[in-house]
């Protein structure tokens, strides 16, 4: 496969990891405050407890994909890497890059997904 379009993957997953890396930071960030909003306040009732537990179990479970993720890209950055050396199957390189490339893009889209739930549940519970 041409170099210069290993290069340009090898670019575009580093780009993937960067945006993954930040909005994985995020995700401790917006427990910590859902946590701090919800447990000063006693006497909750039972519907914004399970609604606060629901969220917290969406961010642990955006946190796995995240890095589940993470070590996808890893794999494919040596991969793309080994093809670069002259290990070239081109068709199997640019399936998997596109197959990596989907599944991002669901990560990316549930933590959007997760946010704007996160959001819109503080403006109507609190």
């Amino acid at each position: 496969m041409d170099g210069k379009i290993l290069e340009l993957f090898m670019k575009e997953n580093d780009a993937w990891d960067d945006m993954i890396t930040r909005q994985s930071r995020e995700i401790p960030d917006l427990e910590r405050m859902l946590s701090a909003i919800f447990d000063s306040k006693p006497n909750l009732d039972d519907e914004i407890v399970s609604g606060v537990n629901h969220l917290k179990n969406q961010m642990h479970e955006q946190e796995s994909s995240m890095a589940d993720i993470k070590k996808q890209l890893a794999e494919q950055q040596f991969f793309l890497v080994s093809e670069s050396r002259g290990n070239a199957y081109p068709v199997h390189t640019l399936l998997s890059q596109n197959a990596l490339r989907e599944r991002i893009r669901n990560v990316e889209r549930r933590f959007l997904d997760l946010k704007c739930n996160y959001l819109n549940y503080l403006a109507t519970a609190i």
